[in-house]
């Protein structure tokens, strides 16, 4: 009996690194796409991952959610972070935050993204990006 339980747990165990081992890579993949198509540069080729939770996702079911962090560059001196959010292997959210040579106050832009079976971006529709400080004037 004391084997099974630690088969069970090892087994539990290597699912779940092998699962964030999967979200991480599609992390990456977001974060490149991302920091490619709006002309910055993602910094070191990776992601940190800090929070690991349950959150429901679209389907009413529960999976796991995940928080991760990134660094990119705008032109090359001055590092600046990333947020990218994952339910499942799913973009939730992804949050680049800036400050642009023109203005000298910190600019936030949301990328959100619909839930698909695909990880793979879709060209045919652009992802909606969003100035933070406009989102948050037009709520109040």
């Amino acid at each position: 009996m004391n084997i099974i339980i630690w088969m069970l747990i090892g087994t539990a165990f290597v699912w779940y690194w092998a699962d964030t081992t999967r979200a991480r890579e599609i992390a990456i993949m977001h974060g490149r796409r991302a920091c490619k198509e709006m002309n910055l540069q993602f910094l070191d080729g990776t992601v940190v991952r800090y929070s690991t939770r349950f959150k429901r996702g679209p389907d009413g079911q529960m999976h796991l959610a995940r928080d991760f962090s990134f660094e990119f560059t705008t032109n090359g001196n001055q590092r600046y972070p990333g947020h990218i959010g994952l339910i499942g292997k799913y973009l939730q959210i992804m949050d680049l935050q800036y400050t642009g040579s023109e203005e000298q106050q910190t600019s936030n832009l949301i990328l959100s993204a619909e839930y698909s079976e695909d990880t793979q971006p879709k060209s045919s529709t652009p992802p909606k990006v969003v100035d933070l400080q406009s989102y948050r004037d037009r709520r109040h």
